[in-house]
């Protein structure tokens, strides 16, 4: 008798998976007592922490009559969600001929597209004019997907090597000349002596090839253009749900004989076909819009519903039940986006990005209102407001010591490695080599520039923290930050208010870095020989942090799970007819966390595979 093989499926949005996976996805975190004894028949650790359902965020999809719709659209392509990677799917789509319609919550006087825009990209022919060297396509793919473990997409990172360059002069071309005369290269003066060691650090590489372009400022223009081309922007309008219509497709299927010889064949199934999307208006109006070709999910993350966030964030949410805080209130720190495609897309039988921690936090180390500083962001008070993410200094927990390689890549590979201690106190510690160290870090996402006028001025804020000695630093509002500047280290030790203990420990441990410094070797941690400087030089200079709470990040960068084509795969992975998903609606892209071979990619990815895809629909 035959055998089907069946395949792997991960959460699926499908009615008949979600009850069954709502009761085999449910775990308990549990949350570790400091001190507590080992359990024993009389003395059991009880966890109280209610059980996490990884599906109880889905919920029911809403069911709206056709006596409620208003009014019917109709079009080639609908991009619901017209931010970052929703608006360039929609502009390339109208350049290729197709009739398209964008459906936005956001109101055109006011839109903001969320991101620094930072754009990564390779071999654009703007960055190659400014002097930066072409970038080998394979080896960015291998050194993305080794950062990765190999558990991000590599036809979706191909897709963005061999479009991203396009994609950026196609930016730099059709912004407006106040916008296009602005545009320049990330780190193209800066961290030169990581170049001249090699281009890596640890055995990380990364590359110059970045721009930083004002698109908030450019993106009305290129809205324009589009319409002006025939694509229609339905502002303050917001996507519902999507209209689905049951028809067949044909999927191959394997299976085995009795004598185990495997054979595929091709079979009919029941699909669902999606058609089109029910959206809101700002004044209640139901509006059906019918795609003729595509729906593309746009919506961006879901950094601002705490039941996904929760639930999906698996790492974040047991470090925050060991620090005893609840969950309800773990939302990201900059975006709104509730999750709202990814659960449009589930409703119809999408299945969720298996890879759960990925996501950006340029805030991991967080601050209270007590301390305005920490070892990640310095400050908006700042001259210039430079925020030099990753720190290249030495650092030391409350007692003293050394805990991690802080040069390890990633952005916030090492930052993360502090929210895992204990909370409490961090300290980074350094000396007048300040702009040496700096030069000899790698460049990724801004690295910390030196002696630009446009940048941070680190010599006269430096300067000022030993001025003020026990006061510490201070920001343009007069606030005093937890840094201080000495001329001795134990002077230094003396304004940081440690304890003659602490004080010992940490004059022990910068003894054996620069011990290491010395012989080329950092024997506990393997921080790389080319970025290890000795502290031995005044002034010296600390600057605290206070870790609180774990990270609660940006944005959550995974999404529905996709094709190469971005098509959104149901649960045996096959695709969804007439649904498509890019931006931080998809998944496939980020894995670990946000590590960066060069700065910008989350918006470089988006941006130019909504470029491709609404390219790639036009031509259906």
């Amino acid at each position: 008798m035959a055998q089907q093989v069946s395949r792997r499926s991960f959460i699926s949005g499908a009615a008949a998976g979600t009850a069954a996976l709502a009761a085999a996805g449910t775990a308990t975190a549990f949350a570790a007592t400091p001190g507590a004894d080992h359990a024993t028949a009389d003395n059991a650790i009880v966890d109280d922490t209610p059980a996490i359902d990884y599906l109880a965020w889905v919920g029911e999809a809403p069911t709206i009559s056709e006596d409620q719709i208003s009014d019917t659209v109709e079009a080639d392509i609908v991009v619901v969600g017209g931010g970052n990677a929703g608006c360039m799917c929609a502009c390339a789509a109208a350049e290729e001929g197709a009739s398209v319609v964008v459906i936005e919550s956001q109101a055109q006087d006011s839109i903001f597209y969320y991101g620094l825009h930072d754009i990564a990209s390779i071999n654009s022919q703007f960055v190659l004019d400014q002097g930066v060297d072409p970038i080998k396509k394979s080896a960015f793919i291998a050194e993305y997907q080794r950062r990765n473990n190999n558990r991000t997409d590599p036809r979706l990172i191909k897709k963005f090597v061999d479009n991203s360059g396009e994609l950026v002069d196609w930016l730099v071309a059709n912004s407006p000349a106040e916008v296009a005369d602005k545009v320049y290269v990330h780190n193209l003066d800066t961290n030169q002596a990581y170049f001249d060691n090699g281009g890596d650090t640890n055995g990380f590489k990364c590359w110059r090839g970045s721009i930083q372009i004002d698109f908030n400022g450019a993106a009305a223009t290129m809205v324009e253009q589009a319409e002006s081309q025939g694509a229609k922007w339905f502002w303050q309008t917001t996507g519902v749900v999507l209209t689905t219509e049951e028809t067949t497709g044909t999927v191959c299927v394997d299976s085995t004989d009795e004598n185990g010889v495997l054979t595929s064949t091709e079979t009919e199934v029941p699909q669902t076909k999606v058609t089109g999307v029910i959206a809101q208006d700002v004044d209640g109006n139901y509006i059906k819009f019918v795609a003729n070709k595509a729906v593309v999910l746009a919506c961006g993350d879901y950094g601002a519903n705490p039941k996904m966030y929760a639930a999906l964030q698996d790492e974040q949410r047991n470090l925050f039940q060991a620090h005893g805080l609840s969950t309800d209130n773990m939302t990201c720190a900059m975006f709104g986006r509730d999750g709202s495609g990814i659960k449009m897309g589930m409703w119809v039988g999408g299945s969720m990005d298996p890879v759960t921690r990925t996501l950006v936090s340029p805030q991991v180390m967080y601050s209270s209102d007590t301390y305005s500083t920490n070892l990640l962001r310095w400050g908006a008070g700042f001259q210039g407001g430079q925020n030099p993410w990753g720190s290249p200094f030495m650092w030391v927990d409350a007692s003293g010591r050394r805990f991690t390689d802080e040069t390890f890549m990633g952005v916030f590979g090492q930052l993360m490695r502090a929210e895992r201690n204990k909370p409490g106190r961090y300290y980074a510690i350094f000396d007048s080599k300040y702009a040496e160290q700096i030069a000899a870090m790698a460049p990724e996402h801004f690295g910390m520039p030196i002696g630009d006028g446009d940048y941070f001025d680190f010599d006269s804020t430096f300067a000022s923290w030993v001025e003020r000695g026990a006061e510490g630093g201070e920001v343009d509002e007069g606030n005093t930050v937890c840094a201080w500047g000495a001329q001795s280290l134990d002077e230094l030790f003396e304004y940081m208010g440690l304890s003659d203990d602490v004080k010992a420990t940490t004059k022990a441990t910068i003894d054996t870095y620069n011990g290491f410094c010395e012989t080329g070797e950092d024997e506990d941690f393997g921080r790389d020989p080319n970025t290890l400087l000795s502290i031995s030089e005044p002034p010296f200079y600390a600057i605290m942090s206070v870790e609180e709470k774990p990270m609660v990040g940006t944005c959550a960068l995974n999404g529905l799970v996709i094709d190469e084509n971005q098509a959104v795969l149901d649960k045996n992975y096959e695709p969804i007819p007439g649904l498509y998903a890019t931006g931080n609606n998809s998944g496939g892209r980020f894995a670990v966390q946000y590590s960066t071979p060069m700065p910008g990619l989350t918006l470089g990815l988006a941006m130019t595979l909504g470029r491709v895809l609404g390219k790639e629909l036009a031509a259906k």
